[in-house]
């Protein structure tokens, strides 16, 4: 079925209460239909057609509005024994749209805005539902920049692993910070005799297992000693 099909056989079934004849149907059909696409869901067909109520509430009014008028002008006449040819009574005039309906300018708007709405709920959902991962996935990037930045290539991973680069902007500022944190930190055991710097160049391997092994020692000298036992 085209996407005006659908949209009429809704209206027959939503718009039954109002008693539009078909070409009155078919015409609401091509002013709905014109805002949706012939892949619009069930749903959309739905919404579009309850925002266009307004409007069909509105054509209702304005023809028994008509109709009680020509009633009311009549009310009351009695034919002559030979009257003239009686006038024929005059056609309810289409009036602007009163204050309080819809003209079909809004209609269109309100189903533009249905659609709009619609899709700007389906877009907060996705991005909603996809925020972790992408969240893991950028956080997972920034630490893989920072971890090749050169000025963390002399660095063991096990003290520039404790620093978090926030955004990629800040990369360069936080490389030179750990550089700087990492020589205070070497300067301060240097000083206390805890680390000796080795003589020729390590390699990132060499320095990371005499970090390690430096800090282990400092570790075993520094670690409090049991009480003896109670003679």
């Amino acid at each position: 079925m085209t996407i005006k099909e659908r949209v009429l056989a809704s209206l027959k079934t939503s718009y039954a209460k109002y008693g539009f004849k078909k070409d009155e149907l078919s015409s609401l059909t091509d002013i709905i239909a014109a805002n949706l696409k012939e892949e619009s869901t069930d749903d959309e067909v739905t919404a579009a057609i309850t925002a266009a109520e307004g409007y069909a509430k509105m054509m209702q009014t304005v023809y028994n509005r008509g109709i009680s008028e020509t009633n009311k002008k009549f009310e009351g006449y009695v034919k002559p024994n030979e009257p003239p040819t009686p006038p024929t009574p005059p056609t309810p005039p289409t009036p602007p749209a009163p204050n309080g309906t819809l003209t079909m300018e809004q209609v269109q708007e309100m189903i533009r805005k249905a659609n709009e709405d619609r899709q700007k709920e389906i877009d907060e959902a996705v991005a909603k539902a996809t925020a972790p991962f992408l969240q893991k996935q950028e956080s997972e990037r920034l630490a893989g920049l920072l971890a090749s930045h050169d000025k963390l290539k002399n660095i063991p991973k096990m003290f520039s692993g404790k620093y978090t680069l926030d955004k990629e902007e800040n990369l360069d500022t936080l490389a030179a910070q750990i550089e700087t944190d990492y020589a205070a930190f070497k300067q301060e055991l240097v000083s206390t005799g805890q680390f000796v710097e080795a003589p020729a160049t390590p390699t990132q391997e060499d320095e990371t297992d005499d970090f390690v092994k430096q800090m282990q020692d400092f570790g075993s000298r520094n670690a409090p000693q049991p009480a003896p036992a109670a003679k």
